[in-house]
């Protein structure tokens, strides 16, 4: 299993958030944070992960060709 470690940049009012959640004082070192983060991540990992009888359908898709020709010509004129 490969570890990929990212930086994330989350606002004040997330901070403000995962205190509240967590019951963190305001002025909680960073690792903290990032550890409840870490733990929300793997709660909702788990969360998906578990099996249910769902299935999903796939609807295909086709362009509109002759909207999307009409779109290109509109933009020929403007150039």
């Amino acid at each position: 299993m490969n570890y990929e470690s990212r930086r994330v940049t989350i606002s004040f009012l997330a901070v403000s958030e995962l205190c509240e959640l967590f019951n963190l004082p305001q002025d909680v070192p960073t690792q903290a944070i990032s550890s409840c983060i870490e733990k929300l991540v793997f709660q909702q990992r788990n969360v998906q992960a578990s099996p249910k009888a769902e299935t999903v359908q796939v609807q295909s898709t086709h362009p509109n060709k002759a909207g999307l020709s009409a779109m290109a010509s509109s933009f020929r004129g403007a150039a």
